[in-house]
């Protein structure tokens, strides 16, 4: 009987043993299945989602990728591990995830260009490797030269560039030389790119009042991302949008000028050219001659000119995007009659 009581006692004692430890054994149990995180990741300076973001848990090999919506899912070992959010030209962050189940990121761009790394549309290169060959100018730049076509604003302020004016007429688009006369019939004309589309038209098309920055690649990597169509360099043109979240805001651009002869042509008036006629002895007046009449013809022709600008837009944004909305109206009378130029934008 005493060895039937031994045993009896060492169940009991394990039975008692397992059930004081189901609790631990459980919860290890489902400590072991992981915490799983969920989110969307979106941009800072358009709220724009951000597909193809890195998202792995820190000092491990897990990790994920956001979709083609911004959204990412992601299990991980235990609720308290820290997420790193990683993306070419923007910021890396460390969030710890403290038990959460949703984690929305917001990144911010890199500024990069006081640095040792520059950001390029092809990935990220030293600082000297493109020091010449990337040259920017913003939207505040370009407003302090009211101009009706855009290169008329970025006359002398673009290194390397090379612009010059080909017409004097109202409207008169501006030859663009960026890495020099390449060919003897085909085009030499850069190619010009509206927010990240080539653009069929000419840059002076483009309202310069709807332009937020322009970027333009001078060297020839920029035929590595546009092909053979890049071999005369590339203007970027980026045009202003709204934000989302942001309250509409409705903003208007205006401005009236005329315009005059800046110098007439030097020319002889009737007594100076009757004295010439005199001196050569060669000459008699015709049937519509007097030397009593002296008409300035410069002053019948030429007239005075105005130019007038009126540009109107509304930008704002919503929960799930923003939006800008632009129209304009330019007219340029020129000094001659005949020469008018009229655009509307919208």
């Amino acid at each position: 009987m005493g060895k039937n009581i031994t045993i009896g006692s060492l169940v009991v004692f394990i039975a008692g043993f397992m059930l004081l430890n189901m609790p631990a054994l459980v919860y290890a149990q489902a400590g072991s299945q992981g915490h799983t995180v969920q989110g969307t990741v979106t941009s800072a300076e358009d709220g724009e989602v951000l597909p193809g973001v890195n998202i792995s848990v820190k000092g491990t090999t897990i990790g994920t990728s956001s979709g083609a919506d911004g959204d990412y899912k992601l299990t991980i070992p235990t609720a308290n591990d820290t997420l790193i959010f990683s993306f070419v030209g923007f910021e890396t962050q460390e969030i710890a995830v403290n038990g959460r189940a949703e984690i929305n990121v917001v990144m911010s761009f890199q500024t990069l260009f006081s640095e040792e790394i520059v950001v390029v549309g092809y990935g990220e290169l030293r600082k000297e490797a493109v020091t010449g060959s990337v040259v920017s100018i913003g939207a505040d730049q370009i407003s302090e030269v009211p101009a009706s076509n855009i290169t008329n604003a970025l006359k002398g302020r673009l290194p390397g560039v090379e612009m010059s004016q080909t017409s004097t007429k109202p409207g008169a688009t501006t030859q663009i030389r960026i890495r020099g006369t390449r060919s003897l019939t085909a085009s030499n004309d850069p190619l010009v790119v509206l927010n990240g589309i080539p653009f069929a038209g000419s840059i002076g098309d483009i309202n310069p009042n709807d332009i937020q920055s322009i970027d333009v690649l001078k060297d020839a990597s920029a035929t590595a991302i546009y092909g053979s169509r890049g071999a005369n360099g590339v203007i970027l043109v980026t045009t202003k949008k709204g934000q989302r979240g942001q309250q509409a805001s409705v903003s208007y651009n205006g401005y009236y000028g005329p315009s005059t002869v800046f110098s007439e042509y030097p020319m002889m008036d009737g007594p100076a050219f009757i004295a010439l006629r005199e001196a050569a002895g060669q000459y008699t007046n015709g049937a519509d001659e007097s030397n009593d009449v002296n008409t300035n013809w410069q002053d019948l022709l030429y007239q005075t000119g105005a130019v007038t600008s009126h540009d109107i837009g509304v930008s704002g944004g919503t929960a799930n995007g923003g939006y800008n909305f632009g129209v304009g109206y330019y007219q340029n009378r020129g000094v001659i009659p005949s020469q008018q130029y009229n655009r509307i934008s919208l």
